[in-house]
């Protein structure tokens, strides 16, 4: 009789754990990068090719702050939790404050799905040097960096990618800017819809 009652309540603290605690990351939500707007998003309009833009970034460091242009391009792969942006090019153009940004290693954008139209998104893999005439001569990594993704219901524009204070991690160099962060607002070439 023992045995039984020990069992059931076994039992019930299990299902009372997965209602507190809620299903596994298994059975999460996917994401799709659509070129429609529609949810869940069919298989013949999910992106497999993405574009993005931002003009006059922000990069602010201790030492000194300046603005560049910059661009990437990506293939997207399969329907995922995260989905992932797995970069192919990515340029910084017409920075000011003398200074220049050279991608050395491209890395990947993980988007994850947390509400209709919106996600999160983090950077990581990426090695940047970065040469502010004499002054700054360092290189940079992403690690994590992170921002939001919104589609283009929610926006004015083709749906786009945003970056506030988002920190960059010193990989080398000898007397960098102790702090990095990112500001940019990376706009779609194309509509792009945050589904599932």
């Amino acid at each position: 009789m023992k045995l039984t009652r020990l069992i059931g309540l076994m039992c019930v603290a299990a299902m009372a754990t997965f209602v507190l605690v809620g299903p596994s990351t298994a059975m999460a939500e996917t994401t799709a990068l659509c070129s429609v707007e529609q949810d869940p998003c069919e298989e013949g309009n999910q992106i497999t090719e993405i574009s993005y833009e931002a003009n006059d970034l922000v990069v602010l460091t201790t030492l000194m702050d300046y603005t560049c242009d910059s661009s990437f391009s990506a293939g997207v792969s399969e329907l995922g939790e995260p989905q992932t942006l797995e970069v192919t090019a990515m340029t910084y153009t017409s920075c000011n404050q003398g200074c220049s940004r050279t991608v050395e290693e491209l890395g990947t954008f993980k988007v994850t799905r947390t509400g209709e139209e919106v996600g999160e998104v983090f950077g990581s893999g990426f090695v940047v040097h970065v040469v502010c005439g004499s002054t700054i001569n360092c290189t940079y990594t992403f690690d994590e960096l992170t921002g939001t993704i919104q589609g283009a219901s929610l926006t004015e524009d083709n749906g786009h990618i945003t970056f506030q204070e988002a920190e960059f991690v010193k990989h080398s160099g000898f007397l960098c800017p102790t702090v990095a962060k990112l500001d940019a607002l990376f706009v779609a070439s194309e509509p792009v819809y945050v589904s599932s």
